[in-house]
C-alpha cells in the first residue's frame, strides 16, 4: 500500500489531495522525497482508531487461536442513498482443538446483527466492544468443520485509513460510489470476520449495487445477475486464499478497458481496469507500463501469483493506492495521463507477491510487505535505467535518520517501514550477493505462497542461500535502530618495483556501537578503477592493499550500498611524507615507504638500532641483518670436571677455540697456548696432566665462521683484553 497519510497509532486513517504534475519525459521518473511524503501525508482524514482490547476482551479473543477459517461467503448489498451495507457473511471454520464451541469474530459494534445461524439453528451470541462471541450448538473436535451465517445491516464507520468510502472523489457527493480499504484492521468495520493477517481463507463475494454501477472484487467475475429495483449483483471469486484486509469492493459508474499479460509459459492473462469515465483516456496512457511490469516481476520473483485469475486496478476516492489482491484500488488523483506515478503502480503490483501471496504473520512484520514493495520500485528503475538508475532511485528514499526499528515499528506505515525497509533489502543484496539474494527471494515466494510468514523466517531463508549466519545484519538493521556515520582517509606509499600500498582508515562517529558492514572502496589509478571490499566492524579501523599503479583517489561506498547518515573524507597525518600514516608507520620520523622490519619487532629498520635483534647495535654489527653473524659474545659459563671441560656456547659462534696455560705462568702474564682450534663441540677431554705442584687454566672463546671471526677471551683485572693464542 502507498498510504496517503500516517499517524503513530496502531491504526491510522487518512486521505489527501495529490497535486497534479506536468508530464516528465524520463522513463520511470524518480519521485522526490517530498512527493513521496505528499502521497503519504498530505492531510489527515481521521475517522476512527481501533481501541486496544481490555483484559476481558483479550481473554475472549484468544479463542480465535482455536479455529482455522477456511472460507468466507459474503453476500452484501451497498445502498448509496442510505449509505448502508446489508446482507450476510457465512464463515466456514475448522476446529483446531478438542471441544471447540465459541466462534469469536471481529465486527464493529455499531453494525446491527439480526441473526446468527448454523443451518436453520439460531445461535446465541454476546457482543463485547468490537467482538462477537458466538456459542455454537455443539462442540467440534480437531479438523471438524462448521458453517455459521451472520446476517446484519448498518452504516459502516470508516476506520484505519478509511475502510469504507461513499464518495467517488473527495469533493463528490456522498453516495456517488462505494469503496473499501481495510488495512490493517478495517475489514471488521463492514463485515464480520477473523480480522487477522495470519489466517487466510478462500472467499466468494457477491456485491449488489445500483444497476448503473459496476462492482469490482477480487478474483474472477463468475456472473452478473439483474435484480429487482434497478439493482445488479456481481459475483466474484478468487482462486487463492487471502487475508481479510485484502478483500475488496469498489463500485460506481465505471468505464472499463483491458490489457494482456503474456505469462512465463506463453499463455495470456487479462488485466482489467475500472476507471471513472472522465478519466478513461488518461488511464489508457498512465497504465501502459503494467504488462511489462508484471512480466519483469514474474521473471524476477516467480510467476504472477494470481495468474489463474487476473490483475487490474479500480479507481477509487483515496489519495494513494491499495494492493487488494488481483484488484488494486488506485487513487483518482494518480490517473492523470502521465507517468509520474508509475512508481505507485510498481509498488502496488509488487505487493501481489509481497503482502498478498506472502502475507505478514502479524503487523510487526509489515515491513515484509512495504519494505519489499518499496525496494521493488527500485528494481523496476534498475530494469529500465541500469545500475545508475537503480542507485539514484534508492537514494530517493534515503534519509540521514529514521525513527524506531523496521520490525515492530511505532508507526506501521511510516518511512521507517517503507524507506528503511527498502534499504534493508538493498543492503542485504550486497551482503549476500546478487545470485544468493534473488534466489532467496524466489524461495521466499515459493515456500510461503498462499501463507503468512515472519521476519525470522525471512532471515532463515536468506541464510540458507548465503550459507552463513545473518543474525548480525538483522540485529543491526531490522531489530535495531540508527545508522552509521563515517569518516575515512587514505594515503598511498610507493614500494618500488611497480608496487604501491594504499592505507585506508574508516571511523564510525555515531553514538553507540559499531555497525558491521562490507564497505566497497573504489580505488582509482592510471590503469582504471577497481573495487576493494573490506569488512568494517569497529569504530576505528585500518585497512591496506596493494596496487600495481599509483592511486589517485579512493571513493567510499561509491555505489551507496550502505544506509549511512554521511561520510566525510579526512586527512591522515604522515609526518615523514612516505605515504604511510603515522599511526601505521613503524618509523614515523624517517621516510620508509616499504615499512621494512627485519626482526618483526614493530620498530622499522629505518629506526631500529638493532635490526636483527641479536643484541648487537647495527653500528657494531658486521652483519646487521643476520642474527647468526657478527661479533661473537663471550662464553656464558665454563666448568671443569676432572679431565672434561664443558661450556655454554657463545652467541653467534659456530665453533670454539680452547686455550690452555699453566697456573704458574698466569701471574707472569702468560695466557698459554692454543689447545684446540674451532671445535664444533661444547665439551673437551684433556688427557694431559700439569707439572707436579702446578695446575692448568682454560680459556674458551667462540668463533663466527662469517664476518664476526673469533670472539674475545674477556679482560684481565686491569681491563686489558686477554690475548688469543688460537688463530
Amino acid at each position: 500500500m502507498v498510504p496517503s497519510a500516517r499517524l503513530a497509532l496502531a491504526v491510522v486513517c487518512a486521505g489527501l489531495f495529490v497535486p497534479l504534475k506536468a508530464a516528465e519525459p524520463a522513463a520511470f521518473p524518480i519521485p522526490t522525497r517530498e512527493e513521496r511524503e505528499a502521497l503519504r501525508k498530505a492531510h489527515f482524514r481521521m475517522t476512527g482508531v481501533t481501541e486496544p482490547l481490555t483484559e476481558s476482551q483479550q481473554a475472549i479473543a484468544a479463542a480465535q487461536d482455536d479455529v482455522d477459517v477456511r472460507h468466507y461467503f459474503l453476500d452484501l448489498e451497498f445502498i448509496p442513498n442510505s449509505r448502508t451495507v446489508t446482507g450476510s457473511v457465512t464463515i466456514t471454520g475448522a476446529s483446531l482443538v478438542a471441544s471447540f464451541q465459541h466462534l469469536v469474530l471481529d465486527f464493529a459494534s455499531n453494525m446491527n446483527i439480526s441473526a446468527v445461524k448454523r443451518g436453520n439453528t439460531n445461535l446465541s451470541f454476546v457482543r463485547n466492544g468490537d467482538l462477537v462471541d458466538i456459542t455454537l450448538d455443539q462442540a467440534f473436535g480437531p479438523g471438524q468443520t462448521f458453517d455459521v451465517t451472520v446476517t446484519y445491516a448498518g452504516n459502516p464507520q470508516a476506520s484505519g485509513f478509511g475502510s469504507v468510502s461513499w464518495r467517488k472523489k473527495d469533493f463528490s457527493p456522498l453516495g456517488s460510489a462505494f469503496s473499501t480499504l481495510s488495512e490493517p484492521e478495517g475489514a471488521r468495520s463492514w463485515w464480520p470476520c477473523k480480522d487477522r493477517p495470519d489466517d487466510k481463507a478462500t472467499v466468494e463475494m457477491w456485491w449488489t449495487v445500483p444497476s448503473s454501477w459496476i462492482a469490482t472484487g477480487n478474483g474472477v467475475l463468475l456472473a452478473t445477475v439483474n435484480k429487482s429495483g434497478n439493482r445488479k449483483q456481481y459475483q466474484w471469486r478468487p482462486t487463492d486464499p487471502l487475508t481479510t484486509y485484502l478483500v475488496s469492493a469498489a463500485a460506481t459508474g465505471y468505464s472499463t478497458f483491458s490489457q494482456t499479460y503474456t505469462t512465463l509459459t506463453g499463455g495470456t492473462m487479462p488485466i482489467n481496469h475500472y476507471v471513472y469515465p472522465e478519466d478513461l483516456a488518461n488511464a489508457q496512457v498512465s497504465f501502459t507500463a503494467l504488462p511489462s511490469m508484471i512480466q519483469f516481476y514474474a521473471q524476477t520473483f516467480g510467476e504472477y501469483p494470481f495468474v489463474a485469475d487476473k490483475y487490474g486496478m479500480s479507481e477509487f476516492s483515496w489519495g494513494g493506492a491499495m494492493e487488494h489482491s488481483t484488484n488494486t484500488s488506485y487513487g483518482y488523483q494518480l490517473v492523470n495521463g502521465q507517468h509520474n506515478y508509475d512508481y505507485v503502480m510498481a509498488h502496488e503490483l509488487s505487493h501481489q507477491w509481497w503482502g498478498d501471496a506472502v502475507s505478514p504473520q502479524s503487523w510487526p512484520n509489515v515491513w515484509l510487505n512495504e519494505g519489499f514493495a518499496t525496494y521493488s520500485e527500485a528494481l523496476w528503475a534498475e530494469h529500465l535505467n541500469g545500475p545508475t538508475g537503480y542507485q539514484n532511485y534508492m537514494n530517493s528514499f534515503w534519509s540521514s535518520s529514521f525513527a524506531g526499528s523496521v520490525y515492530n515499528p511505532s508507526d506501521l506505515f511510516g518511512s521507517t517501514v517503507y524507506d528503511k525497509g527498502g534499504w534493508v533489502q538493498h543492503m542485504l543484496r550486497h551482503v549476500v550477493g546478487d545470485t544468493n539474494f534473488f534466489n532467496a527471494m524466489r524461495d521466499w515466494y515459493a515456500n510461503n505462497d498462499n501463507g503468512a510468514a515472519n521476519t525470522a523466517q525471512y532471515q532463515a531463508t536468506q541464510e540458507i542461500r548465503y550459507a552463513g549466519s545473518l543474525d548480525w545484519f538483522f540485529q543491526e538493521w531490522v531489530y535495531g535502530t540508527g545508522q552509521p556515520t563515517y569518516e575515512y582517509g587514505w594515503t598511498t606509499a610507493d614500494l618500488g618495483g611497480g608496487s604501491w600500498r594504499t592505507y585506508v582508515r574508516i571511523r564510525q562517529t555515531q553514538a553507540g556501537a559499531a555497525f558491521r558492514m562490507p564497505v566497497d572502496l573504489t580505488v582509482i589509478t592510471g590503469a582504471g578503477s577497481q573495487i576493494q571490499t573490506v569488512t568494517n566492524d569497529q569504530l576505528d579501523q585500518d585497512f591496506n592493499f596493494l596496487t600495481t599503479s599509483p592511486v589517485s583517489e579512493v571513493r567510499f561506498d561509491e555505489r551507496d550500498w550502505i544506509l549511512k547518515a554521511g561520510d566525510t573524507l579526512i586527512p591522515l597525518a604522515d609526518a615523514d611524507a612516505d605515504g604511510v600514516p603515522d599511526r601505521n608507520d613503524n618509523c614515523s620520523a624517517v621516510a620508509n615507504a616499504t615499512q621494512a622490519d627485519f626482526d618483526g619487532d614493530l620498530a622499522g629498520d629505518a629506526c631500529d638500532p638493532d635490526d636483527d635483534n641479536d643484541a648487537l647495535a647495527d653500528v657494531s654489527d658486521c652483519a646487521p641483518f643476520d642474527p647468526a653473524q657478527g661479533a661473537v659474545g663471550e662464553v656464558g659459563s665454563l666448568s671443569v670436571d676432572g679431565a672434561q671441560l664443558a661450556w655454554t656456547p657463545a652467541a653467534r659462534a659456530e665453533t670454539h677455540d680452547i686455550q690452555r696455560g699453566a697456573l704458574s705462568g698466569l701471574a707472569l702474564g702468560d695466557y698459554g697456548s692454543c689447545l684446540v682450534s674451532q671445535t664444533a663441540a661444547t665439551t673437551y677431554d684433556d688427557a694431559d696432566l700439569p707439572a707436579q705442584g702446578d695446575g692448568f687454566f682454560y680459556l674458551v672463546r667462540g668463533h663466527d665462521a662469517g664476518c664476526g671471526g673469533g670472539g674475545t677471551l674477556g679482560t684481565d683485572s686491569q681491563g686489558t683484553p686477554r690475548p688469543a693464542a688460537c688463530p
